[in-house]
């Protein structure tokens, strides 16, 4: 179904003491790495934020995802900013809404159309012209790649940040964490948002291959990190097939062809990418886990899966991701494709 956008409008959110709530009793209807949402009622819902995050992000998180919606761009009215025991929360207006992970989940027999269907609407939203006062997402991606600059060999270093170097520049909205879970669908069938952290994931402007490595790296990380298990559920709940049918369906989808040789050009260009996001986080857990600092030892569920890999099973993959990306540039005509 093709997404209703909604009219810009213009509201304020009043300066107040911050409110504090607790999610006992609450629906949840969507999750990821770092943040949780629950149904506060049949109008608002209310996105609890990892308590690692700070403050100021969770704020800046609020007011991109207003300005955003001022632009036409589909997103959920995000009002206050809460408190949630030891964690801060987002109350957005959001009628009658789930997670499109949880649409795919329920019906694993559509994951052709549905995969088109979130392709067409990230290009749709990837149209939208915005300004600069929105997070220069190429920057943001150039900034974490030099911030792991020291624990990676020069080559690779470089290697890395070349593959991002030569992404061409673009004024368009991108939103810096698209994935299912952070789609969320109405009961009509009306497809918005769930904004991103500033930060590494912020949304902001640039080329919309940003937003299409963000929908590849779970697909990756549920697969390639996997090998050895046939259902991945830690990650999305779908099989190995199912999440390869879903990527494809997605490119179809966004790009509005069943060329599959033009699709596999594009998936190599987005999948180097993905794949070079993906070693650097797992590099930055393996050497977290190794520290025995908290935010892995002692996180939440969501980290299980990372410390139950590992830490030797940890830098086994960040080498093997590098070598992915080496044997598809060995391969491969200098440029960029897309």
């Amino acid at each position: 179904m093709i997404p209703i956008f909604r009219k810009k409008s213009e509201f304020s959110v009043e300066s107040k003491k911050m409110r504090e709530f607790s999610v006992d009793g609450l629906e949840k209807i969507g999750a990821g790495f770092h943040g949780t949402v629950y149904r506060l009622d049949d109008e608002t819902i209310l996105k609890v934020i990892d308590e690692m995050i700070p403050l100021e992000n969770i704020q800046k998180e609020r007011d991109t995802s207003q300005k955003a919606f001022l632009l036409g761009i589909p997103t959920a009215i995000s009002y206050d900013v809460v408190k949630v025991g030891n964690q801060y929360g987002i109350i957005y207006e959001l009628l009658n809404s789930q997670s499109y992970m949880n649409k795919l989940q329920e019906n694993q027999d559509k994951i052709e159309e549905l995969g088109k269907e979130l392709g067409k609407f990230t290009r749709l939203v990837n149209n939208t012209v915005i300004d600069d006062t929105f997070d220069d997402i190429k920057q943001l991606q150039l900034a974490k790649i030099d911030r792991a600059k020291d624990i990676f060999d020069e080559d690779d270093y470089k290697m890395i940040r070349h593959l991002f170097e030569v992404i061409p520049e673009s004024n368009t909205f991108v939103h810096g964490d698209l994935h299912p879970g952070n789609v969320l669908i109405q009961k009509d069938g009306s497809l918005y948002l769930d904004m991103a952290f500033s930060g590494n994931s912020a949304s902001g402007y640039g080329h919309p291959i940003f937003d299409l490595v963000s929908f590849a790296q779970p697909v990756i990380g549920a697969v390639e990190d996997h090998p050895e298990e046939d259902f991945v559920s830690e990650f999305n709940g779908l099989t190995k097939n199912q999440n390869y049918e879903l990527l494809n369906a997605y490119l179809k989808g966004y790009f509005d062809t069943e060329d599959e040789e033009y699709i596999e050009k594009v998936k190599e260009e987005i999948l180097l990418r993905a794949r070079a996001m993906k070693v650097i986080d797992l590099k930055y857990c393996a050497i977290m886990l190794q520290n025995q600092e908290s935010a892995i030892v002692d996180g939440d569920d969501k980290r299980k899966i990372i410390r139950n890999l590992g830490i030797e099973t940890l830098f086994e993959r960040v080498e093997a991701g590098l070598q992915r990306i080496r044997a598809t540039l060995e391969n491969k005509e200098d440029g960029f494709f897309f």
